[in-house]
C-alpha cells in the first residue's frame, strides 16, 4: 500500500447533491477517518462530488492514482439520483445480475413493518458481477468492493447507520495494522482558554513535536488536544504519550480536566465520590443544564442531592433565601446574589457544596453597564464563598452551554484545591 512518512494512505469520495448544496454534512468522512487512523491508516484527500457520473469516474481516477485505498460513499440508494453502483460497475467493467442473498434481505426488511416491497428496493439486489458484495444488516442498500491491481475501491451507502456499520463489517478487518509500525492516540481535553492562548502559554512546540502528532480542536467549551504517536511497537509509542502528555500538563495542567473518554461531569463526579461529598446547584440562566449533566453520570445520586432552577427574584428569594433588599440593591445578575444563591443551596439542601449560576444569555436583556452574556458563578464550601465573572458572546444557547462548563469547571478547580 502507498504511504507517506511510512503511514498508509486512503482516500475518501463522498457523493452526493446535498452534501454539494449544503443540506446533509459528511459526517460519513468524519467517522471513516477516525476509524482508519485508529488501524493506522491515514486519510490523506477527502473529494466531495454531486450525484454525476463524470465527476464520480473523474474523483475516483484522481485518488487511484494516488493511493491504493478509496472509500465511496452515498448514491446507492432506490432513488434516481443513485447512480453510483451503475459508474462504478462500468468503471470496472462488469454488468449487473441480481444477488438472491440481497433480494431475500430487502423483503425480510420490509416484512418486519409490514410494508409491500417496492420495485425501486429490489433493484438495490442488482450488484456487480465481479465485485464483492458487503450483505448490509442496517438497510435495504448493500455495500461493494471492487479490487484491481492490488487496489481496493469499497463503496458504502450514505445513510451513516449503514455506512458506519459497513465499515466495522467488512473494511476494518481487510485493512489490518501496518505491520512495521505501532499507533496510538489520546486526547486532552481542556476548558477556559482559547485556542491562541493555550499555545502561546505552552510556548515551542520543537520538542513535543518530536514525540507526537498534535491536532488541536476547538470548541465553544474548550480545546481538545489530540495526540498521535507511531512507533514500532506499543512500549514505544506509550512512552512518547506519556511523555507528549507529561510536557503539556506541566503547564496546562489546572486547564486539563480529562483524558480520552473521560467528561467534565464524569471527573467531577469521581472527586465527589472519593471524598464523600456533595452538592447541590442553583441555575438561573443555564435552565438546568448543570444539573442535567451532573446527573448524565451513572451513580450521580450518591453525589447529586438537589437543584434549583430560579429565574425570577421572588423564586430565589422563597426557594434559596436571598434577600429581597440584595436583589434591589444589585440586580440579579451581581456577584453579591450569585454568592447568596450559592450558600443558600448549600444551607436548603444541606450539602457539602453548591453552584450557583445567574446571567444574562442573550440576545436581548443587555444594558450598557451589564450587557448580555454577563455572567457570575459561585461555588460555596464549607468555609468558603467564591464567585467569578464572565461575559460571553451574544449567543444565547452556546451562552448557557458555556456558562454550565464553566460553573463545573470552578467548582472542579475547587475540589482539587486550585481555586
Amino acid at each position: 500500500m502507498k504511504t507517506r512518512n511510512d503511514i498508509p494512505q486512503a482516500e475518501i469520495v463522498a457523493v452526493g447533491n446535498e452534501l454539494l448544496n449544503g443540506l446533509v454534512s459528511d459526517t460519513n468522512s468524519t467517522f471513516i477517518c477516525g476509524q482508519l487512523r485508529s488501524h493506522g491508516l491515514q486519510v490523506g484527500r477527502i473529494s466531495v462530488v454531486g450525484d454525476d457520473a463524470e465527476a464520480i469516474r473523474s474523483a475516483l481516477d484522481q485518488a487511484l492514482s494516488r493511493v491504493d485505498l478509496v472509500i465511496v460513499t452515498g448514491g446507492l440508494g432506490a432513488t434516481h439520483d443513485d447512480i453510483t453502483k451503475d459508474v462504478l460497475a462500468e468503471y470496472f467493467g462488469t454488468t449487473l445480475a441480481r444477488d438472491p442473498k440481497v433480494e431475500a434481505m430487502i423483503r425480510v426488511f420490509f416484512e418486519k413493518r409490514q410494508r409491500p416491497v417496492p420495485d425501486a428496493a429490489l433493484r438495490q439486489a442488482e450488484v456487480p458481477k465481479d465485485g464483492r458484495t458487503l450483505y448490509n444488516d442496517q438497510g435495504t442498500a448493500p455495500g461493494l468492493m471492487f479490487e484491481r491491481g492490488g487496489q481496493r475501491v469499497y463503496v458504502l451507502p450514505g445513510v451513516p447507520r449503514e455506512a458506519e456499520y459497513l465499515t466495522r463489517q467488512y473494511i476494518l478487518p481487510d485493512v489490518a495494522p501496518s505491520g512495521n509500525l505501532c499507533l496510538q492516540q489520546r486526547m486532552l481535553w481542556t476548558t477556559g482558554l482559547v485556542e491562541s492562548a493555550l499555545w502561546e502559554m505552552f510556548g515551542p512546540m520543537d520538542t513535543l513535536e518530536s514525540l507526537v502528532q498534535v491536532a488541536s480542536l476547538p470548541s465553544h467549551l474548550g480545546v481538545r488536544i489530540h495526540l498521535t504517536a507511531y512507533g514500532k511497537n506499543v512500549e514505544e509509542t506509550s512512552a512518547k504519550l506519556e511523555q507528549a502528555e507529561t510536557l503539556l500538563s506541566n503547564v496546562l495542567s489546572s486547564y486539563i480536566y480529562a483524558r480520552d473518554e473521560q467528561t467534565m461531569e464524569s471527573v467531577l463526579g469521581r472527586l465527589l465520590a472519593d471524598r464523600g461529598e456533595t452538592v447541590a446547584v442553583a441555575e438561573s440562566c443555564t435552565g438546568g443544564l448543570i444539573g442535567h449533566r451532573l446527573t448524565n453520570v451513572p451513580g450521580s445520586s450518591r453525589y447529586f442531592l438537589q437543584g434549583w432552577l430560579t429565574y425570577s427574584n421572588e423564586a430565589k428569594i422563597k426557594n434559596l433565601g436571598v434577600d429581597a433588599e440584595l436583589l434591589e440593591r444589585h440586580g440579579a445578575v451581581s456577584e453579591e446574589v450569585a454568592r447568596a444563591m450559592a450558600e443558600g443551596a448549600r444551607r436548603c439542601a444541606g450539602t457539602d457544596w453548591a453552584v450557583a449560576v445567574t446571567g444574562i444569555a442573550g440576545p436581548d436583556g443587555g444594558t450598557a453597564t451589564k450587557p448580555v452574556g454577563l455572567t457570575y458563578i459561585s461555588v460555596a464550601g464549607e468555609s468558603l464563598t467564591s464567585c467569578q465573572k464572565f461575559v460571553f458572546p451574544q449567543d444565547r444557547v452556546r451562552n448557557k452551554e458555556r456558562a454550565a462548563q464553566a460553573a463545573l469547571n470552578l467548582l472542579r478547580l475547587h475540589l482539587i484545591g486550585l481555586k
